[in-house]
Parts: C-alpha cells; sequence; structure tokens
C-alpha cells in the first residue's frame, strides 16, 4: 500500500473533538479507559492517536510498535486501528469490516477517512464545518510519519495524495460520543449546622450525598459526615444555600432540585437536615436558575433568597421565617448585569450590619455589591485583586471561619481545594490557606 507525502501543514497543539467545534488541547498520554476492541470513546481515540504523535513514531509497513496501547504496525491501517483499539492491526480493505460508511457531514472525531486500494486516516474534528476545515491525524510515509493534528479541508480536490473522491467516511462500530462534561455550580455552603458556633461547610458531593464538615474556628473543617441519607438523594440539584429559613434557631438548607423546583430541609441543629417541603410554588419556577445564596437582605429579621435567574438578573425572594419565599424584585437592574456570574455568596463583608453579595465575575475577579438593608445592592468593587485571581473557582462560601468576627470566603478553587481567603471587615479579602488538605478532596462537589 503505497504512500504520498502529505503537503497539509502542521497544527501545533489543538484539534476538535465534537462537529460543534469545541477545541480541546491535545497534550494528554492515551487512556486506558477502554478494552481490546470494546467500547471506546472518541476522546480516547484521539489521545491515543496523539500518543503516537508524542512518541515520533517512525514509518515502517514491515515493524510494529509496542507501548502501553498495545502493539500495532507502523502504517496507516496500524496506526487506525490503534486508535480505535482494535485486537489486530487491519489493512485498508479490512477497516470497514469494522465500521460503517458515513457521509462526510456526519463526521466527528475519531472516525475515519478510508481508500481501500491505497490509505487511511483519522479524522480528528472540525475546525469549522461551514468551510469545510477539518484536522486529522495519519502515519503516510517514510518521509512524513505520524503527524497531526493536520490542517486540511473536506472540499479539497485531494487528501494525503490521492482524490478525495476516492475515500469513504468509517465510523468504528464501538465508539461512543464522550459523556457530557459535568457541569459544577454552587453546591457548598457556610453555616453553623452542629451548633457548636463554629462555622462548618455542607456540600454535595460526586455521589449525591450531602455532606458536613465541621470546622473547628480556627480556619479548618474535617470530618465528611452525611446529613440525610447515603444514598444519592440530592443528584440533580443545581445549588444550595444555608440559613435559618423557619426561625427556630438551626440552620437549615434550600436547593433547587432536578425538578426546578426551590426545596426546604429543616436542621436539627445537630449536623442532621430532613423534610424536602417547596419554598416557593411547586412548578419548576427556579428553572434556569445559576446559583443562590441566603440572606436578611431586607432587614427584617428574616432569611431571604437572592439568586442569578435565567435573564442575569439578581433576584431577591424574601422569606417570612416560616419557611416560603416570595416575590422575585430585581435587587440591581434589570439588563442582565449579572451574565458570567459564576457563583455568590452573602455575608456583611464591610461591617456596616447590612447583607451584601460576593460574585465571581466574567473575568474571573472577585466582586462585592454592597447591600442598602431594603433588598437592594450596588457598587461592584474588587475584593481581592483585578487580574482573574478566581479563574476556575466554582463555589464561594461566606462565613466567619477564622473567628474573628469579619466575614471570610471560602471557595473550592481549580484544583479542587476548599481555600480560605480571610475578610477584613472592610469589604476585602486576602490568603487562601487550605481548609482541608490539599490534593483535590472536593472534586466532584
Amino acid at each position: 500500500m503505497p504512500r504520498t507525502k502529505s503537503t497539509l501543514a502542521s497544527l501545533a497543539s489543538l484539534t476538535v473533538l465534537a462537529a460543534a467545534g469545541a477545541a480541546v488541547t491535545l497534550a494528554a498520554p492515551a487512556q486506558a479507559a477502554s478494552s481490546v476492541g470494546g467500547t471506546i470513546t472518541r476522546g480516547e481515540v484521539i489521545a491515543r492517536a496523539q500518543s503516537w504523535v508524542d512518541q515520533g513514531v517512525p514509518y515502517n509497513q514491515g515493524a510494529y510498535h509496542s507501548d502501553s496501547n498495545g502493539s500495532y504496525r507502523e502504517d496507516c491501517s496500524g496506526y487506525v486501528s490503534m486508535a480505535w483499539h482494535l485486537n489486530s492491526s487491519l489493512v485498508t480493505q479490512t477497516l470497514p469490516n469494522v465500521s460503517t460508511k458515513i457521509s462526510f457531514s456526519q463526521l466527528k472525531a475519531g472516525d475515519a477517512m478510508d481508500y481501500t486500494a491505497a490509505h487511511t486516516f483519522l479524522f480528528a474534528g472540525w475546525t469549522n464545518q461551514a468551510t469545510g476545515a477539518f484536522t486529522y491525524y495519519a502515519e503516510s510515509n517514510t518521509n512524513n510519519p505520524t503527524h497531526g493534528p493536520t490542517a486540511a479541508n473536506i472540499n479539497s480536490s485531494s487528501l494525503e495524495g490521492w482524490p478525495t473522491s476516492y475515500y469513504d467516511a468509517l465510523r468504528y462500530d464501538n465508539i461512543v460520543d464522550d459523556p457530557a462534561p459535568v457541569t459544577h455550580m454552587a453546591r457548598t455552603v457556610g453555616g453553623d449546622f452542629n451548633g457548636d458556633g463554629k462555622q462548618d461547610i455542607a456540600g454535595i458531593d460526586a455521589n449525591y450525598n450531602l455532606k458536613l464538615y465541621t470546622g473547628d474556628g480556627a480556619g479548618n473543617v474535617g470530618g465528611g459526615t452525611n446529613m440525610l441519607g447515603s444514598n444519592g438523594l440530592w443528584k440533580g440539584f443545581k445549588t444550595i444555600a444555608a440559613g435559618d429559613f423557619n426561625g427556630d434557631g438551626k440552620q437549615d438548607i434550600a436547593g433547587i432540585d432536578a425538578n426546578d423546583n426551590l426545596k426546604l430541609y429543616t436542621g436539627d441543629g445537630a449536623g442532621n437536615v430532613g423534610g424536602g417541603t417547596n419554598m416557593l410554588g411547586s412548578n419548576g419556577l427556579w428553572k434556569g436558575f445559576k446559583t443562590i445564596a441566603a440572606g436578611d437582605f431586607n432587614g427584617d429579621g428574616k432569611q431571604d433568597i437572592a439568586g442569578i435567574d435565567a435573564n442575569d438578573n439578581l433576584k431577591l425572594y424574601t422569606g417570612d421565617g416560616a419557611g416560603n419565599v416570595g416575590g422575585g424584585t430585581n435587587m440591581l437592574g434589570s439588563n442582565g448585569l449579572w451574565k458570567g456570574f459564576k457563583t455568590i455568596a452573602a455575608g456583611d463583608f464591610n461591617g456596616d450590619g447590612k447583607q451584601d453579595i460576593a460574585g465571581i465575575d466574567a473575568n474571573d475577579n472577585l466582586k462585592l455589591y454592597t447591600g442598602d438593608g431594603a433588598g437592594n445592592v450596588g457598587g461592584g468593587t474588587n475584593m481581592l485583586g483585578s487580574n482573574g485571581l478566581w479563574k476556575g473557582f466554582r463555589s464561594l462560601l461566606a462565613g466567619d471561619f477564622n473567628s474573628d468576627g469579619k466575614q471570610d470566603i471560602a471557595g473550592i478553587d481549580a484544583n479542587n481545594n476548599m481555600k480560605l481567603y480571610a475578610g477584613n471587615g472592610a469589604g476585602t479579602v486576602s490568603g487562601g490557606s487550605n481548609m482541608l488538605g490539599s490534593n483535590g478532596l472536593w472534586s466532584g462537589f
């Protein structure tokens, strides 16, 4: 099976893993998630293909390359066989035996282009499907060994030295789309859940259980006990908030559930919650809300809920002190000013006795919006720097975690560590110490 040298330019770092055009960095080694001849994700196919590029595997029809991927022939069809994790190195004529012919327009990352008489290569993804631009991986000849992601266009008269019309698009029969990425929303909160006068952290973990991490009053937390069952009862909850919503002096949990209803789970003051009653209707009124926070925003002594709605406005739902909320007024404008905010937390950060809102904005800065005690907020000053220091943080918690009488900020950073930023009582925070270990223990929260 002769090969001709490709004249297409190489892209150094990026390929597209889906027809939708999402760019993914290709620096990771091949994954071993699949079994030989078994189901394999598109992401793993691309990772396996990249691994031969990273190793600089040469072209040699008479040789086999052996590594953690297995042992496969060092030519075009051997390369595709390796990427698909087949049980042997097929040839261009037999690759159709384990795949299905599709149209060019259906091509996705991990599919192949196969000219049965001479050549095959691996489709890496569209860079612009409307114009036909894509990238690919291939073993071409001794002068052009394993390479990719390489730029090409499906409308070109030839690809890899052969007329484009000679190729069939093939989809491996055992390939599957990658699972949708997990979207971590604000699912951790601060509060004194066990009644010892120290701020704790509650959060929904990767197994959808609500866990309690008790605070020591010095900025650290420990433990990890279930607050309500252990069978994934919190699956589908988007975001939670903590406060004494029913006026019994104990911290409760409010959360938006899988049906987009705001539910109340009352606390017993010993680290447990129970119940699950609707706080406002039961018809999915909270659909599209991105994050919520609890506080007495209107100064009536009752816990309210503030949240960023589907239109990117910050809305106030006032509490009645009996576990219900109502209303839905704008706390700052009505023109989507909160677009791009990842998460918010409520507390008196400037020490004036009124509840404020802190939030990570679209530029990854922590902003302070001071409350007026009547249900409105204003401002938007930086609480720590202005250079995107909060990039990757997905959750914010407010509380006096170090017992100095000032509101602090805790949050889960990009490395899945819970970090503490101590407040100064004047609207700014500093620090960034770990509250529990430093090995990504908060992954999945």
